[in-house]
C-alpha cells in the first residue's frame, strides 16, 4: 500500500465550520492519511495515550486560537501550519506567525499578515470553498416544502442569517447594523420574516420580536444537509458583518442560488460584483440593506438572475473540492520550514510504515504517487480518525459530542439541545463517566469550573511528556 501523509487536523470543534473545513481536507486530499480532533478532545486524549503523537507527519491547526497552547508541544516533533482567519483581538492570534506554513482564507487576511510582518513565502491563500452538490438550489416543489415547514406563507419574504454568536467579538458580524435594518425593512414590507441559525441569539430574538418581527430560530443543526434545507426557504441572505474570514455562509447561499446582500468582507470583495451576482453594501450602511432589499423584493425575475449568476459563480471558482487540494503546497512548504528549524532532523523523526528510517518526506511525491487500493477517507458526519487506534475511536467521538454540548450549555446558553446531546450519549455509553461529569459542569458555579480547570491544567500533556515517546509505527 503506498505510503501517505499522515496528518492531524485541530479545528475548534467537529461540529462547526472549522470542522467542516478538516472534513473538507480530509475528502478531497486521498493521499492524506487524516486524523480530525478538537483542541478540547485533544487535552483528553494525549494525556492519556502520549504515544499518539509519534503517529503524525504534520499537525494543521485549522482553529487559530488552538495552536496558541498545542503548537509548543508539537513543533519539535513535526511541521506544525497555522490559520489566521480574521482579527478581533490581535494579542490572542500573534502566535500563529510561528507556523511553518499559514493559511488564510482570502487574499485580505493575506495583506493582513503582509502588514504585520509575517514571513510571506510561508503565507499561502486557500479559500473556502463550498460543496455545490450539497447546497445547489431547490426544486419548486422544494422550496415550497421548506418553508411549509417553517410556516411561512407564500407572501412572507424570508431573510437568513446563520453564525454563532460566541463568534461575534467586538459585534464584528454587525449585528448592530443586521438589527436596524431588518427593523427598518419591517416598515417597508410588513410581511418580512427572518430565519437565524446558530447558537446564542436569544438577546437579538428577543429584541427582534418586540420590534414585531417574526423570527424563526434553530440554534442548532447537526449536518449540513439540514443546513441546505434552510437556505432553500430563503429569499435573501445578508452579511452585515464588518469582519470575516470567509464568510463561509456566503458561498453556501450563493451556491444554493439565494440573492445575498453582503458588505465587502473577506472573499466577498473577490467574488462578488455588485448587481450581477449579489449585492454589495457599504460597511455600517442598514438603510442600504432596507432599499436594495425592497427594490428586489418586489422584482422577483431580478433576484432570481442574481441567485442563478451566484450560482455559476461558485461552480466556476468556489468549489470546496478545487479549493482544498492547494493544502498541497501548504505542506510542502511547512516540511521545508521545518527541516531548516530542525536541521533535516526529520530523517531522524519520519518512519515509513513498515518502520524504517525515511528521508525528510517529499510531499508532491505523496500527494502524485499512486494511491490505488488506499482506502477512502471517511465522508459526511463521520470523523477521520486514522491515526488513533480503532479501540479508542468511540470515545472521542463520543467526546466531541460532549464537548460541544458542554459549549452550548455554557458558553452559547442552549440548555436544551446541549442537554439533548449529553444525555444521548450518556444512555449510548451508560458506564462512561465523561457524560455526567460534563452533566455536573454544566450546572456548577462559574467559579467552581475555573478551578477544575487549574487542576485539569497541571495534568495536561507536556513538551517533557511529548519528547520521552519515541517515533512509532501507527497505531
Amino acid at each position: 500500500m503506498s505510503r501517505r501523509l499522515r496528518v492531524l487536523l485541530v479545528p475548534d470543534s467537529v461540529y462547526w465550520v472549522t470542522g467542516t473545513i478538516a472534513k473538507s481536507i480530509a475528502r478531497y486530499n486521498p493521499w492524506i492519511e487524516a486524523t480530525i480532533a478538537s483542541s478540547s478532545v485533544l487535552e483528553t486524549i494525549l494525556p492519556k495515550y502520549p504515544e499518539l503523537i509519534s503517529n503524525f507527519d504534520l499537525v494543521h491547526f485549522i482553529c487559530p486560537y488552538a495552536s496558541g497552547y498545542w503548537m509548543p508541544q508539537f513543533r519539535d516533533r513535526m511541521p506544525c501550519v497555522t490559520s489566521h482567519h480574521h482579527v478581533s483581538e490581535w494579542q490572542r492570534l500573534s502566535h500563529n506567525l510561528e507556523g511553518d506554513a499559514i493559511v488564510v482564507g482570502s487574499p485580505e487576511w493575506a495583506e493582513d499578515l503582509r502588514g504585520r510582518g509575517a514571513d510571506m513565502s510561508r503565507v499561502f491563500c486557500v479559500p473556502y470553498g463550498v460543496d455545490a452538490e450539497i447546497f445547489k438550489p431547490p426544486a419548486p416543489a422544494e422550496r415550497n416544502a421548506a418553508r411549509e415547514k417553517l410556516g411561512l406563507a407564500e407572501g412572507h419574504t424570508l431573510i437568513g442569517f446563520f453564525g454563532k454568536n460566541s463568534s461575534n467579538e467586538l459585534d464584528r458580524k454587525g449585528i448592530d447594523v443586521f438589527t436596524e435594518a431588518i427593523v427598518g425593512l419591517r416598515q417597508r414590507l410588513p410581511d418580512v420574516a427572518v430565519l437565524i441559525i446558530g447558537p446564542g441569539w436569544k438577546e437579538l430574538i428577543s429584541s427582534l420580536k418586540a420590534s414585531g418581527v417574526r423570527v424563526i430560530w434553530f440554534p442548532f443543526l447537526p449536518d449540513l444537509e439540514g443546513l441546505s434545507e434552510m437556505y432553500r426557504a430563503l429569499d435573501f441572505y445578508w452579511v452585515t458583518a464588518r469582519v470575516e474570514g470567509g464568510p463561509v455562509t456566503l458561498l453556501e447561499a450563493m451556491s444554493s442560488e439565494v440573492c445575498c446582500l453582503t458588505t465587502p468582507v473577506g472573499l466577498a470583495r473577490e467574488i462578488v460584483r455588485d448587481g450581477h451576482n449579489a449585492v454589495l453594501v457599504p460597511f455600517n450602511n442598514a438603510e442600504a440593506f432596507i432599499e436594495r432589499t425592497t427594490l428586489l423584493a418586489r422584482d422577483a425575475a431580478e433576484r432570481g438572475r442574481i441567485g442563478r449568476n451566484a450560482r455559476e459563480t461558485i461552480l466556476a471558482e468556489m468549489q470546496v473540492a478545487d479549493k482544498v487540494k492547494l493544502v498541497r503546497e501548504v505542506y510542502a512548504r511547512a516540511f521545508e520550514s521545518f527541516a531548516a528549524r530542525r536541521q533535516c532532523a526529520l530523517a531522524r523523526h519520519a518512519r515509513c510504515p513498515s518502520g524504517d528510517p525515511a528521508l525528510p518526506l517529499d510531499v508532491h511525491e505523496i500527494a502524485t504517487g499512486d494511491s490505488t487500493g488506499l482506502p477512502d477517507n471517511e465522508r459526511g458526519n463521520e470523523i477521520p480518525l486514522a491515526g488513533f487506534p480503532g479501540a479508542i475511536h468511540g470515545l472521542v467521538r463520543m467526546l466531541e459530542t460532549l464537548r460541544w454540548g458542554e459549549s452550548l450549555f455554557v458558553h452559547l446558553h442552549q440548555p436544551r439541545a446541549a442537554l439533548r446531546m449529553i444525555l444521548r450519549e450518556w444512555l449510548a455509553n451508560p458506564f462512561s463517566p465523561f457524560p455526567p461529569k460534563v452533566l455536573l459542569r454544566c450546572f456548577l458555579p462559574v467559579s467552581a469550573i475555573e478551578h477544575m480547570s487549574k487542576l485539569k491544567n497541571r495534568s495536561r500533556v507536556t513538551p517533557e511528556l511529548i519528547a520521552n515517546c519515541p517515533p512509532t509505527q501507527k497505531a
